[in-house]
This record gives structure tokens, sequence and C-alpha cells, in this order.
């Protein structure tokens, strides 16, 4: 089984949320909204530089006064399908500069949403564990 370590923000401006979809049918969490992130280069950067540099490459952003406030892990298939252990840990962030870039391979759409429309999305299952430890579902 492989595992993976990944960074993810939870990233507000003016009330609302940055999220993005994965290209259509494609896994882990496929046809859902999350929250930007990925994976942790271990050994060779810190989480901080790491949830940055993420963000950063999959949405064009730049964030600020970031501060820790979740972890969590699951078991699902990654996008080849063979079984991974996710460690996510989870930050909280405002947006500092940069516009948001047009989605590529990483989001096929990139969008800020109301916290009030969270429970209407088809969210990720470790955002929904995210946003209800947080109050917002």
């Amino acid at each position: 089984m492989n595992c993976r370590v990944i960074v993810s923000a939870v990233i507000e401006k003016d009330n609302k949320i940055l999220m993005g979809s994965k290209p259509k049918d494609i896994g882990p969490y496929p046809n859902t909204l999350h929250i930007p992130g990925g994976g942790v280069e271990l050994g060779a950067e810190s989480l901080m530089t790491a949830v940055k540099r993420e963000v950063f490459e999959e949405t064009g952003l730049e964030i600020d006064n970031v501060q820790r406030i979740n972890f969590n892990e699951d078991f699902t298939p990654n996008h080849n399908g063979i079984m991974t252990h996710y460690i996510f840990l989870v930050y909280h962030a405002q947006y500092k500069s940069g516009e948001l870039k047009t989605p590529d391979s990483e989001f096929r759409t990139l969008g800020w949403y109301p916290k009030e429309s969270l429970k209407s999305l088809a969210l990720a299952a470790p955002s929904i564990e995210l946003f209800k430890s947080m109050g917002w579902l």
C-alpha cells in the first residue's frame, strides 16, 4: 500500500472558501470539490513551505496568516487505482495576492464558494469531516 503525506489549505477571501474539482472520474475522491493541496517532498522541505508551494502551483495564489488547524487520514485508491493511505495536514490561510489561474490537469474548475453554500456542495469526504470540525457544516 502506498502512503502519502498531504498538506492542504482552507483559503478564505471575502468570507468565501477556495475549492476546485479534479478531472471527471479521476480519484482520489472523484467528482467532488477539494481544498487545494498536495504531497510533501519529505526530507526536502518544511510543511509550511510545502503548503505554500502546493497552493501556488495549483491556484497561482499566495497565502498569508497560515495556521495549522487539523489532521486526518483516509484509505482510498489514488488516480492509478492503487489503495493509498493518505495523511492530511490541514492549514487555514488568508488570500494574500495573485490571480486565480486557469484550471489545468490538477483542477478542472477552481472557484470561491460562500461558506453558507458548503452544505449543498458535493465535497470530498475529508473536506466534509474538516468543515464539520470547523462548525461550518
